[in-house]
């Protein structure tokens, strides 16, 4: 459960993410450098932070490639965007087009309501088992979790009676926001949100209201290259600011078997 957003400020692309993982996803995330051979360009990832277990949720390049999504899922044989290696082959990219190629070639297709963008240009993707629905943004999008193009039914709405009036309010509320967004201190003001916490629907919901709350954000500049990151309830917590410069310390964690 996310909310993702994507708004061109001064000719430059910012994109973001509030995270609300869900009971089967690890709560827990950390902002980690990848500068290895494999990479074609260096990398800064929010992931999983636990190395043996899946969990890539967005990040950006040095060539300011950013990318966020959100899980839609139609059909249960359906790969989820978050696992691995697929966000870290996606920022292999040198422009968002490339990028939007990356991931269409996937076999199979990864699921998920997408964003990526570069700092001139900016795509959103909705991507089911079968199919893409690629469009481009010219000047602002949400996406939450469900589509807006594709006729494809999230199935976990079946599951949960609160999912779609979640997702629905999420969008609506983001929409109602963004235009004001002139900077990317006015997206992240967008991630700490409140409004419609009383439904348990707030854009950033807090640890006291639900069990699957929002666990953190993340505000990508393409232009600069920078990541603005709430590691914890975005309303509730300190933001910090990592480039390729000023990267988050690594930090080990061991593995328990």
């Amino acid at each position: 459960m996310c909310t993702t957003t994507a708004k061109k400020i001064n000719g430059n692309w910012i994109l973001g993410k509030a995270r609300d993982p869900v009971l089967w996803m690890r709560y827990e995330d950390e902002c980690r450098l990848f500068a290895t051979p494999q990479d074609t360009y260096k990398k800064l990832i929010i992931q999983n932070p636990i190395p043996h277990e899946d969990g890539y949720y967005g990040g950006i390049n040095e060539c300011g490639v950013a990318f966020v999504s959100t899980f839609v899922r139609t059909s249960h044989d359906q790969v989820s965007y978050i696992r691995k290696p697929y966000v870290r082959l996606i920022l292999d990219a040198a422009s968002a087009r490339q990028a939007v190629e990356i991931i269409k070639s996937f076999n199979p297709k990864i699921g998920g309501n997408m964003l990526v963008a570069d700092p001139g240009e900016c795509f959103g993707i909705e991507a089911t088992a079968k199919e893409y629905y690629v469009e481009e943004v010219k000047e602002e999008c949400v996406k939450t979790n469900h589509f807006l193009h594709l006729s494809d039914r999230n199935l976990n709405f079946d599951v949960d009676i609160t999912f779609e009036p979640w997702t629905k309010a999420h969008l609506a509320r983001a929409e109602e926001l963004l235009p004001g967004v002139n900077s990317i201190e006015d997206m992240c003001e967008l991630f700490k949100d409140r409004v419609n916490s009383n439904k348990k629907c707030a854009i950033s919901t807090t640890p006291s209201e639900a069990k699957c709350y929002t666990h953190s954000a993340f505000v990508f500049d393409c232009q600069s290259k920078m990541i603005y990151y709430a590691q914890g309830c975005p309303s509730e917590v300190d933001w910090k600011r990592y480039d390729f410069y000023n990267a988050p310390n690594a930090v080990t964690h061991e593995q328990i078997d």
